[in-house]
């Protein structure tokens, strides 16, 4: 008694990543405002095991592709710790081009193998890797709009 089955521990897995999920990305759906003091405070160290969980990278891809140094943050993970202004906004730039991409990609393994992936339209980066600029943000949101629209690159 109080084992579960194989298809009981994948239905509880599956239920733990969405509320992950949901978690990390309520506040992409808050207004500007909001984003801005939650980015000024801080996002708690927790979000990066939850985007990691969400995208299905491991940690290491995704400080190596947002240029934030593993020792730091593994320190702030460590000790529960806010990430600063500039690892958070990076974080949060993640945060919505996987929401965006999902609504071009079916299903999240779908938009971590795009995230992970280099395109011509990029300039042979992986979109994950232009998230570590603004500039390069606006070109990910500006393909994946081009994408949902059917606009040819």
């Amino acid at each position: 008694m109080g084992r579960l089955t194989s298809a009981a521990r994948s239905a509880k897995l599956l239920l733990s990543k969405r509320k992950i999920a949901m978690t990390i990305l309520q506040l992409v759906a808050q207004p500007p405002a909001t984003q801005v003091a939650a980015i000024e405070r801080g996002l708690p160290s927790r979000a990066l095991r939850q985007l990691v969980a969400l995208l299905g990278v491991s940690q290491k891809v995704l400080l190596d592709a947002l240029g934030l140094s593993p020792r730091t943050i593994t320190h702030r993970v460590n000790k529960s710790e806010r990430f600063s202004m500039t690892e958070s906004e990076r974080l949060l730039r993640v945060i919505r081009a996987q929401k965006l991409a999902r609504e071009v990609f079916s299903t999240d393994a779908a938009v971590a193998q795009w995230l992970t992936t280099p395109d011509a339209a990029l300039g042979r980066r992986t979109p994950l890797a232009m998230l570590s600029t603004d500039v390069g943000a606006g070109q990910v949101n500006n393909l994946l709009q081009a994408m949902i629209h059917g606009v040819p690159l």
